[in-house]
């Protein structure tokens, strides 16, 4: 009982300042901006630390809330592929600067999170190689993303150059990234690994393209009311169920069922959250190191599972969350001014 009352306290700390400050908002004025972004950003980074304990620091409670991590990692991804689509739309020349701001954005963080890596980690006999291997790894979410800002450059040149319609773009973009989740998920069972795959997930990029592109109409259909909340919900639990009985079906229920429960939960959220105003400076500030904290967790949870011993599941993941915390602010403030001084 006290590990589940442990696990709770960084959730209830998180619904806590989530909700701080919220105001009523009628016009729904804030969905998609940067703030609005921002507190879901916060929410999904702790909910994707939980998903990844070890199962002798982990616990139930903290196993079922993980279980949503990958509508967490959706929306990472939805944020970033919108976010793309908006800059470029009411920026002229941010194609000119794309690579030097992306790779400034993606890698400097990474870089120092791997450097502390390093310091986490205990030294091996070949130091020079796990010298090397830990400066350039290169996480697989990192890698998807990086895949997607080569692909979104090459048709937006390509587009200029031939004078492509925006939405036939948006079209070969949303096109390259189903392709690309159908791939990943089938080369699996050709016992291909599948950690930087992200086959699920990815599929985000392309709900934050048709957000993109439809965000007026889909501001009307989201408008919330009680009918469409209680419907929304109660979609999103009878997927849910259905999930959890046919995961074991190849595509139908594994890859197929699991993509429309995503997208159902995350209009569910959309609804819900749709006339709130949300943002408090605590949120706001978890957000803003949010890519730091989903980059450091892994590293922090193997550094403890080493160095710690008897320690309860409980306790266990408050300090894995806390610790990460506080390493992702340090890394944010380093980080942050060399990002500003590249980009342009």
């Amino acid at each position: 009982m006290v590990d589940y009352i442990l696990t709770l306290l960084p959730i209830i700390f998180l619904g806590v300042v989530f909700f701080y400050d919220c105001k009523y908002d009628e016009n729904g004025s804030s969905f998609m901006n940067k703030d609005y972004t921002t507190v879901l950003k916060a929410v999904c980074c702790i909910i994707v630390i939980m998903v990844h304990f070890p199962i002798e620091n982990g616990n139930k409670l903290q196993d079922a809330i993980g279980s949503f991590a990958f509508v967490c990692v959706t929306f990472f991804f939805l944020f970033s592929a919108y976010g793309m689509n908006f800059s470029k739309a009411k920026k002229a020349n941010y194609i000119d600067h794309f690579w030097r701001n992306r790779l400034a954005a993606l890698l400097i963080p990474a870089l120092l999170v791997n450097i502390t890596a390093l310091a986490l980690t205990p030294p091996r006999q070949d130091i020079v190689n796990q010298l090397i291997t830990k400066l350039i790894h290169v996480n697989g979410y990192v890698m998807v993303l990086l895949q997607y800002c080569l692909f979104f450059w090459l048709v937006c040149i390509i587009g200029n150059k031939v004078r492509f319609v925006k939405r036939h773009t948006d079209t070969i973009l949303m096109c390259g990234v189903i392709l690309s989740s159908l791939f990943m998920y089938f080369t699996v069972y050709a016992e291909v690994s599948s950690q930087s795959g992200w086959c699920f997930e990815r599929m985000g990029l392309v709900w934050g393209i048709v957000i993109f592109l439809y965000l007026d109409k889909i501001r009307r259909k989201i408008n919330p009311t009680k009918f469409k909340m209680i419907v929304s919900l109660f979609i999103s639990l009878v997927l849910g169920i259905a999930y959890l009985r046919y995961k074991g079906v190849f595509f139908w229920g594994e890859y197929l069922l699991k993509i429309i429960l995503g997208v159902s939960i995350i209009t569910s959220v959309f609804i819900c959250l749709y006339k709130l105003k949300l943002g408090n400076r605590v949120i706001f500030y978890l957000g803003s190191i949010s890519y730091e904290v989903y980059l450091l967790h892994g590293i922090v949870i193997g550094f403890l599972n080493r160095n710690t011993q008897d320690l309860s599941s409980g306790l266990f993941i408050c300090l894995t969350i806390a610790i990460t915390i506080i390493l992702s602010a340090l890394i944010h403030h380093i980080g942050q001014p060399i990002i500003k001084r590249i980009r342009v």
